[in-house]
């Protein structure tokens, strides 16, 4: 039996959420908010704004906040203006030969922005369908790496030869495998249509300008998820509803109305699911569990046997251990859509042929994976790498804030440490300012602290419990005895504790 697929759709006055599910568990998740829409796959006609040849670079005003970022190996050159050997030249060109300030260019954005850094674009533009991916300015025809047989290839890149568009590239996508030839040109076709459409629009149009907008999450859940193994799509929306069952042509009956009072994601409990998204620590079913650690470079995942001791060896046990592990990472990178360099720690195996057997077994798993990724593996140190090609922001950082309080450390000072640190400013105070007494406002677990600690010889000290005060935040003030509030204790030496 094969892998059973289904799509929930949820919209709300405020956000759409979308949820693919394989075999009960969320492994996508995407949502998007009235005036929030993504950039990636959208087409402008910007503006060079610097040139910058150390970084082999430029930076492209496109219309945003934000100038977008456009690398040397991003920018599309013709062949009469470098000749046959396109790409050996190319690398060691600058990028003042190739742009200047002021020069207009039309770029699609490959990247979404994030953090302080404006989107990414390139001027290799690709215009996606239901199975095909146009290229427009490359003569170029290619298969998906998803379909293996090579009858099939040989077919599709026949079939891909005899209805690309002149002087133009197109890539057969997974889903055309089981596709109608007539309707693969079809789509062939429609995207051509849309190039003409948009080589217009650049032509008549005044940088900054967008002038193609991807579609919406509903039409690219269809164009991009559809599949065979997709049994059911939800959606709790009437006009979506009608709109999916055009799309789905003729596999309309997948589509379903969910017209229960309880809202979708909470009904068919994905809500609870995806409240586990961002967790630090994932359980695995056999009672082991993973430590997911992202940082600004990368993403680290340590594999950790927990409550699980097995049945037989060591090496079983780390054998069974790392073999869920690998499954559950996919899924969680694919949930989390974490992109960048990804090192994971695996449990240690001695046996060759378990390491083999355990990179054969994160492969499989990759294979599930839509977006490209690509692992490096083993290091001497037993480290598994790989890398996840990065087109959005990760979930953590849309749905999550660093905290104030830890700024991103994850940890915050001790109560003592905070009391040996109210008492070192204390000190400081001292030394330039003389004073009949000194109180220290703290919370009350920082005042307990104090109380505890002997006062600054020569220093006669108070502490002040406040409750709702944030441990870190102790106030220091110097004060005559008479000021001093009610509940203020003075702070005694050993001596006098004895």
């Amino acid at each position: 039996m094969g892998m059973q697929k289904k799509i929930f759709i949820e919209t709300e006055d405020v956000r759409t959420r979308l949820a693919l599910v394989e075999d009960g568990e969320v492994v996508e998740y995407y949502q998007e908010r009235p005036g929030r829409a993504k950039l990636a796959g959208n087409i402008y006609v910007g503006r060079v704004e610097n040139v910058l040849p150390g970084m082999q670079a430029a930076f492209v005003d496109i219309g945003l906040d934000k100038n977008a970022f456009l690398h040397l190996g991003d920018i599309q050159v013709s062949r009469s203006e470098f000749g046959e050997e396109l790409e050996k030249r190319l690398s060691a060109a600058s990028v003042r030969r190739l742009l200047r300030r002021g020069r207009e260019i039309t770029v699609q954005v490959i990247k979404e922005p994030g953090g302080a850094k404006g989107p990414r674009v390139s001027s290799h533009i690709t215009l996606p369908g239901r199975y095909a991916v146009l290229l427009p300015g490359v003569e170029y025809v290619g298969v998906s790496r998803k379909i293996e047989d090579e009858g099939a290839r040989e077919r599709l890149r026949t079939l891909a030869e005899e209805c690309r568009p002149a002087g133009m590239g197109l890539i057969v996508r997974t889903a055309a495998k089981d596709a109608p030839e007539e309707a693969i040109r079809e789509d062939a076709a429609q995207l051509a249509e849309a190039w003409e459409k948009i080589s217009v629009r650049a032509q008549h149009s005044t940088a900054p300008a967008l002038i193609h907008q991807d579609e919406d999450l509903v039409r690219r859940s269809v164009r991009d998820m559809l599949s065979p193994e997709v049994s059911e799509i939800w959606v709790n929306n009437q006009a979506q509803y009608e709109q999916l069952r055009v799309l789905c042509e003729d596999r309309a009956d997948i589509v379903c109305m969910h017209e229960n009072p309880t809202p979708l994601f909470a009904f068919f409990g994905l809500d609870s699911k995806l409240e586990k998204a961002c967790a630090r620590r994932v359980w695995l079913k056999c009672g082991g569990y993973l430590v997911i650690d992202h940082t600004e470079a990368l993403t680290v995942i340590d594999v950790n046997t927990g409550k699980f001791v097995g049945a037989q060896s060591l090496d079983d046990t780390a054998l069974r251990t790392n073999c869920e592990a690998a499954g559950e990472i996919v899924r969680q990178l694919r949930l989390r859509d974490v992109g960048g360099i990804v090192i994971v720690d695996f449990i240690d195996m001695a046996r060759k042929e378990d390491q083999q057997r355990l990179l054969g077994c994160l492969r499989e798993e990759l294979k599930k994976d839509r977006t490209k990724t690509n692992l490096v593996g083993l290091t001497e140190l037993g480290l598994v790498e790989l890398t996840r090609k990065k087109l959005r922001q990760p979930l953590y950082t849309l749905t999550r804030r660093t905290c104030p309080r830890c700024q991103g450390l994850g940890t915050i000072p001790c109560e003592e440490e905070l009391a040996l640190s109210a008492l070192h400013q204390l000190r400081v105070k001292a030394a330039h300012l003389n004073a009949g007494c000194w109180l220290i406002t703290a919370s009350q677990a920082v005042a307990g602290q104090l109380l505890l600690l002997d006062p600054p010889e020569g220093l006669t000290v108070y502490v002040c419990a406040q409750s709702g005060r944030l441990d870190e935040n102790a106030q220091i003030d110097a004060m005559e005895p008479e000021q001093l509030p009610a509940k203020a204790k003075r702070m005694t030496t050993s001596k006098e504790k004895e």
